[in-house]
């Protein structure tokens, strides 16, 4: 029985870990996000950058969101290139401030 236990606590923590040891998280601070077809056109060009697997975009205080990318670690992400991503989209939506936090 406590064999079990600590595999659900072990099983637990695993799946609810966002991110596994090799992944690089970036966040970014965002505006002209003004619905959810906002999200869904940042979420689509941003999905299509080489080692992205996961977009979270929340909205802030006022007209600010957060926009999460997690990447694989395969490569570096930068601001550039997530403009470089949105294309045409770029001068609409404006990315405030961008880092990596790991």
């Amino acid at each position: 029985m406590k064999r079990f236990s600590l595999f659900l606590i072990l099983f637990s923590f695993l799946i609810s870990s966002p991110a596994f040891a090799g992944d690089v998280t970036y966040r970014a601070s965002m505006t002209g996000i003004e619905c959810s077809g906002c999200k869904k056109t940042i979420a689509k060009s941003l999905g299509k950058l080489d080692g992205v697997k996961t977009i979270r975009i929340v909205k802030g205080s006022g007209n600010n969101h957060t926009l999460t990318v997690i990447t694989d670690g395969s490569s570096s992400l930068s601001k550039s290139d997530a403009l470089k991503a949105l294309g045409k989209n770029a001068p609409h939506y404006q990315i405030v401030s961008w880092s990596k936090t790991n």
